[in-house]
């Protein structure tokens, strides 16, 4: 796993995964497939052009012959990720880390506000 960390707000984001680094699996039909699970500030890089931000179920799907990419989009488990649990989501307010308590006592600390899509929450 690369991790490569870049600054929203005081959230860090966490570049968990990049598509050379996908565990891929590959079928007689010659189609790789893979998944992966992000997590609140942690994203999936595949170019320059195209990241896929957490929390999301990834699984990916290329096949070799016709150069394409399928991806399909799936929420997460609720055993891997309580989403009414405020401590599964990183604080952008005093920059606490995710299943972390807050360490400021700021009013937006109360709702760990944190971005998802470029807007708070």
């Amino acid at each position: 796993m690369v991790k490569h960390e870049r600054k929203t707000m005081t959230v860090t984001r966490i570049r968990k995964y990049e598509w050379n680094t996908l565990a891929w699996r590959e079928t007689k039909q010659g189609i790789f497939s893979s998944h992966a699970n992000l997590f609140p500030a942690e994203y999936l890089h595949i170019d320059d052009s195209w990241e896929i931000d957490g929390p999301v179920r990834v699984s990916l799907k290329w096949n070799t012959f016709t150069k394409v990419t399928r991806i399909k989009y799936k929420s997460l488990r609720k055993k891997d990720f309580d989403m009414d649990n405020p401590q599964e989501y990183p604080c952008a307010s005093c920059g606490a880390n995710r299943k972390s308590p807050c360490s400021g006592d700021k009013f937006e600390c109360t709702f760990r506000v944190f971005f998802l899509g470029g807007g708070k929450l």
